[in-house]
């Protein structure tokens, strides 16, 4: 028997190619093992969005050093978005086996059975790379790659070079895909990618991704990850406002909340579009969860622009931040920028947009118990007599009892508790 420990950083889309990765050892004598635990192929799934996950991904691959020194036969394999961008930063570390090129990784497997392999320059990719699924290591939750790559390049970001050009999945093997998590048990999917808004299979896009998955039967939740602002069309509003499978929660790629500093970054849109797109999903669905992700201390980022950024955060009704310092990554446009922000100043303005997020989640939680608002979700685990689970509003919800695990429960929400709310179960 082949023991894999597989150990993943990032976002949902490295979640699914692990899953793929493992999935293609299908037919072989496999048991997937904890990371820390003896193990035959170590495989890292690393991650660059920041210095901290480069940081992190070497940590797992010493782990897995440290792990092959007590057992030499057994491999390191090393992908993902740091391996691609940083080969030469992990051949320097010594012993690993093989490092895997973003576009390749979902054919370790057949790599490590013939032999044969040559790193791949991602910026030549042109197909969406596609192995069916069955199910995820460790989530309740299916996650689903439909998009890979982008070609916005914006001025902080070092993904485009680490993913390749925008390219998606056939609609036909997107409905294929869900279907085999449906029939592996799964009611939620998540649907991801690196541009998930950029998705196209000829004249379909992302609506008609959302309504095809709608007539899976068995299917329960479709939740979407996060999408540019300027990629949130009407027709997405729409399927937000009809689809009863939608979640009604969107994760906007925000960044700023500065003019000026927007257009350092090299986005394209202004604080104006941003609170014409939160009125108009607001006035289509009320109760709808909005979350940003922000950037605070983007080189040249005065006080007073980031006081700019936390007043308009301040004015709208969003139900969440995702804060980040700016972290430099090499070969950007932002690399180079005079005006580096400090890291102290940094650190105080991310705990200040930290607060605002506990605020603003803490009124959203109280508008939808107020409101009586209907919460959907799957049941993922017991805990101290609850049920907990992720609901369609991504607030977390607490249920008396202990229901069927990877079963869809219904809850009108009655207080809050720790992190999330108490729900009384519908019948």
């Amino acid at each position: 028997m082949t023991r894999i420990a597989i150990a993943t950083l990032g976002c949902k889309t490295n979640a699914y190619e692990s899953a793929a990765i493992v999935g293609q050892f299908d037919g072989q004598d496999v048991l997937v093992v904890p990371f820390d635990e003896p193990a035959d192929l170590y495989i890292i799934n690393t991650c660059t969005v920041t210095n901290r996950t480069d940081f992190k991904s070497r940590n797992l691959i010493r782990k897995a050093l440290q792990q092959k020194a007590l057992n030499p036969l057994a491999k390191v394999i090393v992908t993902g978005c740091y391996a691609q961008r940083s080969p030469g930063e992990i051949e320097a570390m010594g012993g690993v086996d093989l490092i895997v090129d973003n576009q390749s990784k979902l054919d370790i497997a057949t790599i490590l059975r013939e032999g044969s392999y040559q790193f791949g320059d991602i910026m030549n990719a042109t197909e969406f790379s596609y192995r069916p699924v069955s199910s995820m290591v460790d989530r309740s939750r299916a996650f689903q790659k439909i998009q890979d790559g982008c070609d916005f390049y914006c001025a902080y970001c070092a993904i485009p070079y680490a993913r390749g050009h925008n390219r998606s999945a056939k609609l036909s093997d997107v409905v294929a895909q869900a279907r085999l998590f449906v029939d592996s048990g799964y009611k939620e999917i998540v649907l991801g990618g690196v541009n998930l808004g950029l998705y196209r299979d000829g004249t379909n896009a992302l609506p008609e991704v959302i309504q095809a998955l709608h007539d899976i039967e068995g299917l329960q939740l479709i939740r979407l990850s996060s999408l540019e602002p300027q990629l949130i069309t009407q027709e997405i509003i729409s399927s937000l406002q009809n689809g009863k499978k939608l979640c009604p929660h969107l994760h906007i790629a925000l960044q700023s909340g500065c003019d000026s500093v927007l257009g350092r970054m090299g986005r394209h849109y202004d604080t104006k579009q941003i609170r014409d797109l939160v009125d108009k999903l607001l006035f289509s669905i009320p109760s709808i969860a909005l979350g940003f992700d922000v950037i605070v201390g983007f080189p040249g980022e005065s006080q007073e622009e980031f006081e700019q950024t936390r007043k308009f955060l301040d004015s709208l009704p969003i139900a969440y931040l995702h804060v980040f310092s700016y972290s430099k990554r090499k070969n950007t446009v932002a690399s180079s920028l005079p005006n580096q922000v400090s890291a102290a100043d940094k650190s105080k303005r991310a705990a200040i947009l930290a607060a605002l997020s506990k605020r603003k989640k803490d009124l959203f939680m109280r508008r939808l118990i107020n409101d009586q608002v209907g919460l959907r979700g799957i049941c993922e685990a017991h805990k101290d007599g609850y049920t907990t689970m992720l609901t369609d509003h991504y607030l977390r919800a607490y249920l008396p009892g202990e229901l069927a695990l990877g079963s869809l429960a219904c809850c009108v929400p009655t207080n809050t508790h720790l992190d999330g709310v108490l729900g009384q179960v519908e019948d």
